[in-house]
């Protein structure tokens, strides 16, 4: 463009609402609102409309005024081959603003939270939770409940993290995002109604009972060395999921804090699911306490270092176990008042015996096969005072022997009975049941010997 003339720069000021028609190139400076304007220009001078143009400033940026003056967005997908249709017609695209489109993910950064490892982040936290579900429409509108991100980090709390109904809290994976109580008295995480009450108050004052919450690819820890209350506590809910988490806790020797804590103080808590999860560091694992607990269920999850039992089922009413893997433990699920519970595929790594299927008290183990030969040897230990049944096969490449033998023992000895049929070349095995160790040994040769064993618990 060639420069024609130079000319002095003529420029106004005053209220934004008093803002005129500028000429070509004038400037136009809003003194409440600290914002610069210049003019379009004349039609005849190609201006392509007339009008003002606002020119971006520092003040724009510190006001947040960026994303409104970057204009509106449009998704195109271009990536894909094509030009996405998003309106009622190419012509009529769908067109929304910056500021709507970052609105659509929630990350708890924005509340504040620094997640360093050393920042307390608790109120940013509790902030960012009662923005977003305790809205005044929260409890029957859907448009201000949005996914809580929390990005990897460490994220530091002195105080229990409230969780109400609808919300949902994701991470960036279990060695990724750490919530850290640093408190031995305080729970990590506690679900609450709607509006924010827990324990004796919870579903008072006509607040919603929690449901529909899910906590996803998150660590939950306490790293208090003596810690006396669940890390997460699940009281009067329902349909709550926890998937891909490690709740651990910190504790000392002799300390046994349950880690998940079912209770129902004004409603039956039903239908709750730990996912692919890794239980850590605790006494008891899983405590279903209080009036009976309806569907919950455990799958794919690790329990380890876990000083009493895995699940203290209480009377839990319909509990399922898939999958999941027992390796440092106390003891295994105990569900003396549970009713309809069963497990398949569960893995004991210190007690094998467990391993397989139970139906309620009805143990179904999993199969097995070991080698034998001329040797006594001890094929596995039968808990005391027990009974049961072992199906078996015993075979060579020259025989075969199948058959079931029937066992009842009590603190150190094991009655039995044995039936069996054979393939008319004997295999000459001695199969028997001695001071709780079922033993088998042949008098020549070598074979395999597969059994499953049966029995009520």
């Amino acid at each position: 463009m060639a420069v024609t003339q130079i000319s002095r720069i003529q420029h106004r000021r005053g209220l934004q609402q008093d803002l005129p028609q500028l000429t070509t190139a004038e400037l136009g400076w809003s003194i409440d609102e600290q914002r610069l304007f210049i003019g379009n220009g004349t039609l005849e001078e190609l201006a392509p409309s007339i009008g003002v143009t606002e020119i971006l400033t520092q003040k724009n940026i510190d006001r947040g005024d960026l994303t409104r003056l970057l204009g509106s967005y449009q998704f195109f997908g271009n990536a894909a081959g094509y030009a996405a249709q998003t309106g009622s017609s190419s012509l009529n695209p769908t067109s929304r603003s910056i500021q709507a489109k970052l609105d659509d993910i929630v990350n708890v950064r924005d509340f504040g939270a620094v997640g360093d490892g050393t920042t307390n982040d608790t109120d940013a936290i509790n902030r960012a939770l009662t923005q977003i579900y305790k809205t005044p429409n929260q409890e029957t509108g859907l448009l201000p409940r949005r996914t809580i991100y929390f990005p990897g980090g460490t994220y530091i709390t002195s105080n229990t993290i409230q969780v109400p109904p609808n919300a949902r809290l994701v991470g960036d994976g279990i060695n990724s995002t750490r919530i850290q109580l640093t408190q031995g008295n305080k729970k990590v995480i506690e679900l609450c109604d709607s509006r924010f009450l827990t324990g004796a108050s919870i579903g008072t004052t006509g607040g919603i009972l929690p449901s529909m919450v899910e906590i996803q690819h998150l660590t939950i820890h306490n790293s208090n060395l003596t810690t006396s209350v669940p890390l997460i506590s699940i009281d009067s809910a329902a349909n709550v999921k926890i998937k891909d988490t490690l709740i651990s806790s910190n504790t000392s020797a002799g300390t046994y804090v349950n880690l998940v804590a079912v209770s129902s103080t004004v409603q039956q808590t039903r239908n709750i699911v730990i996912d692919g999860c890794i239980l850590a560091h605790g006494g008891n694992a899983i405590t279903l306490a209080g009036a009976s607990v309806l569907k919950f269920q455990v799958l794919n999850s690790t329990f380890d270092d876990i000083s009493n039992v895995t699940v203290d089922g209480g009377s839990v009413n319909g509990y399922t176990g898939i999958n999941n893997f027992h390796g440092n433990i106390g003891a295994a699920a105990r569900m003396t008042s549970a009713t309809y519970w069963h497990t398949y595929g569960e893995n004991f790594d210190n007690t094998p015996t467990l391993n397989g299927m139970f139906l309620g008290n009805l143990q179904r183990g999993t199969a097995a096969a070991v080698g034998i030969d001329t040797t006594d040897s001890s094929i596995m230990l039968v808990t005391a005072n027990s009974s049961g049944t072992f199906d078996y096969e015993i075979s060579s490449s020259s025989a075969r022997r199948v058959g079931t033998m029937m066992f009842s023992s009590n603190a150190t000895t094991v009655a039995f009975s044995d039936e069996f049929a054979e393939t008319a070349t004997s295999l000459s095995a001695n199969l028997f049941l001695n001071d709780l160790n079922l033993r088998c040994s042949l008098a020549s040769g070598t074979a395999t010997f597969k059994y499953a064993l049966k029995k009520f618990n």
